[in-house]
């Protein structure tokens, strides 16, 4: 045993990794006691929780409750019919970015299907699919 060790020190090794038992944190408290409190919103939470809030709109005399996403794509629908330029941009930007502009039966935009690959006819077919040539190999 070290000298200037006490008895219950021995069992306990110091190191990398492990700190004298004195300077470890206590159970049941945080090595962040500042830190970020929990329940604290990021802006990503923040925007779902708008997003997915449940507010009331009248068509005609008719009221009903959609969603607050909803209620702002109806607006925008709404300005776009108006030909309101701003809100057609940001319907088509909507419809582009869902993938609702694809052309579903054009192979260019929507690839051929895995199931069913095209087998090429020779060396060359093969690499002229990837902009090569045999003299370039």
């Amino acid at each position: 045993m070290k000298q200037g060790t006490k008895p219950s020190d021995a069992a306990h090794e110091v190191g990398y990794g492990k700190p004298p038992k004195a300077t470890r944190f206590r159970k049941g408290r945080s090595g962040n006691p500042k830190g970020r409190q929990s329940g604290d919103e990021n802006l990503l939470s923040v925007f779902k929780r708008m997003a997915t809030k449940r507010i009331k709109i009248r068509e005609g005399d008719k009221s009903r409750t959609i969603t607050m996403a909803d209620a702002i794509i109806l607006q925008n629908y709404r300005a776009a019919l108006q030909r309101d330029q701003i809100a057609m941009s940001n319907i088509l930007r909507l419809a582009e970015e869902s993938g609702e502009l694809v052309d579903r039966t054009d192979v260019k935009q929507v690839g051929r299907p895995a199931i069913f690959p095209v087998k090429a006819k020779n060396i060359k077919e093969f690499l002229a699919r990837f902009g090569r040539s045999p003299e370039t190999e």
